[in-house]
């Protein structure tokens, strides 16, 4: 109805036509098929992070539809690249695979890459331990009062 008087709720920015265009070509440009690229970036719902999240680990030694199909699985494909990033500049990567699928499998990608460094570094022990340790890690609530138990 018209002259309610009631304010427009703004709405979260969805992908424009542009934006499909721009990611369509960043993949083809990291050597993906251009039906897949299409493919793909037609089914995200921010298909310029997806394109930006290959580009941003194309320089890795992981053939472009492996990376394709990690960014297009994540609800946070800018930050699953930031996490691959972090670990793979700051400690020793035994396996690419592993670390694309941990940092995919991280509700929280950004800080399951500053555990792992930050594992590393100050306990001495292996990248494979810490990603293990790290994506076993979870919120658990602290401080609980125990008055929320019903007495039998």
């Amino acid at each position: 109805m018209v002259g309610l008087g009631l304010p427009l709720l703004a709405s979260p920015r969805v992908a424009q036509a542009n934006d499909f265009a721009d990611c369509t070509s960043s993949l083809v440009g990291n050597g993906l098929e251009a039906k897949a690229a299409a493919s793909a970036c037609s089914r995200a719902l921010h298909p310029t992070q997806v394109g930006d999240c290959v580009a941003q680990l194309s320089g890795l030694e992981v053939k472009p539809e492996e990376l394709l199909a990690v960014c297009s699985q994540d609800r946070r494909p800018a930050e699953l690249a930031s996490c691959v990033t972090t670990i793979y500049d700051q400690v020793e990567v035994p396996s690419l695979s592993g670390l694309l699928d941990h940092c995919r499998r991280s509700v929280l990608p950004q800080r399951y890459a500053d555990c792992v460094v930050g594992t590393v570094a100050a306990a001495q022990i292996t990248t494979t331990e810490s990603m293990a340790l790290c994506i076993a890690a979870g919120d658990r609530p602290a401080d609980l009062a125990p008055t929320f138990i019903f007495a039998q």
